[in-house]
């Protein structure tokens, strides 16, 4: 037995042309809207009034939630930067009322599909879709983890692993099957023949994130969205070894993955092979994210991205101390209750971005010199 490995999933040679057309740089968001509406303004996908949940034109920022693949911290992420712009413009924040989280505004609460969410009829004029992608082997052993051994407190075992890689397709979105994501993030299209899930993801969302480069992928969202960094400082949701209280209801103690020298055999074989859109997505959203890099200016990022890590400690060491997680729980039943109270308060929702009214206080310097910098640089609108 041993510690989960990080499977990169690299491709092979025969894959590696196809991975580099279907990557692509993305642009920055006002200069995409403007090269075809010279009249667009920087923040027109920022919605702030709250949205119907069947809109059938979804508008504002828009996150897909994928089981295991960093959801958490993304949801976090778009709560605040929902908050912070709110705040900066001002108009009223929809994510104040728990309504907001529904489809059609912000996000979803829950796990549910693009698909499902309609975001495949997003106005891209007055939205910014974006989610995150995981190396494929590597969400599935959380899945496992989580679902089986962590909540249910079953006992992992070889055959156990085994069998959740080997899942036939099922129909629920929360269930592992082969191609999980691809299937999750795809955006339906009248033709499905005429691209692949890949090529429909990779072109239609504004940005995909990649969970194992998150501070590279967080630098580049905010450069995208023209936003300040300290709109995607966020405390971690879940730490391998602690505790997720997601679901609102009880705190999950997260056990760590492993694997064993027959499970990874299978991950690099056969697994590879059964899942080979989700590896196709996984790549071409790596390979997108370094070309986009190279377009923002690979120094710049790298500076943003140490500058990134630096706001991240301030916040921890001015912060950490003052944010109440909804777990662990206090063993004494009587402080149960103003535990639960205190971790409402201090998140936006159950363990999504908490802590936030602290990093506004504790990063307000900052924040307001880079907003000027940015509004600054924008020209007209």
């Amino acid at each position: 037995m041993k510690a989960s490995p990080s499977n990169n999933g690299n491709p092979t040679d025969d894959m590696s042309m196809e991975i580099e057309q279907k990557s692509r740089a993305y642009p920055i968001w006002i200069d995409k809207r403007r090269a075809v509406d010279n009249n667009s303004r920087p923040y027109d996908w920022f919605v702030s009034e709250d949205l119907p949940t069947n809109d059938k034109d979804p508008k504002g920022l828009l996150f897909v939630k994928v089981l295991k693949c960093s959801s958490s911290t993304g949801a976090g992420v778009t709560l605040r930067i929902q908050d912070g712009l709110s705040k900066r413009l001002n108009q009223p924040n929809p994510n104040k009322s728990q309504a907001a989280h529904a489809p059609g505004s912000c996000m979803s609460n829950q796990h549910a599909t693009a698909g499902e969410l309609r975001f495949h009829k997003r106005d891209p004029s007055q939205s910014f879709l974006w989610s995150i992608v995981r190396e494929p082997a590597q969400r599935t052993l959380s899945h496992y983890f989580y679902f089986d051994v962590s909540s249910r407190n079953d006992t992992a075992t070889e055959d156990g692993i085994m069998a959740v890689l080997k899942f036939p397709t099922h129909p629920r979105p929360w269930h592992p099957q082969h191609n999980y994501q691809s299937k999750y993030l795809d955006l339906p299209s009248q033709n499905e023949q005429s691209s692949s899930s890949t090529e429909r993801i990779i072109n239609g969302y504004d940005f995909v994130a990649v969970s194992d480069r998150m501070e590279e992928s967080l630098v580049v969202l905010a450069m995208l969205a023209q936003i300040p960094l300290t709109d995607v400082v966020v405390f971690s949701s879940k730490i391998a070894g602690g505790y997720d209280g997601g679901n609102g209801r009880s705190c999950v103690k997260l056990k760590k993955k492993w694997t064993t020298p027959k499970i990874d055999e299978y991950i690099h074989g056969d697994y590879q092979s059964a899942n080979k859109d989700d590896y196709l997505l996984y790549n071409a959203a790596q390979r997108s994210l370094d070309k986009t890099i190279d377009a923002l200016g690979r120094k710049r990022v790298e500076e943003n991205v140490e500058l990134l890590k630096s706001l991240q400690q301030q916040n921890d060491e001015q912060c950490a101390s003052k944010t109440t997680m909804p777990c662990p729980q206090p063993k004494d039943e009587s402080m149960k209750e103003e535990h639960k109270r205190l971790a409402k308060e201090s998140c936006y929702f159950v363990d999504f971005g908490c802590g936030h009214a602290c990093t506004d206080v504790a990063l307000s310097d900052y924040a307001e010199k880079e907003w000027t910098s940015i509004t600054s640089s924008q020209g007209h609108g």
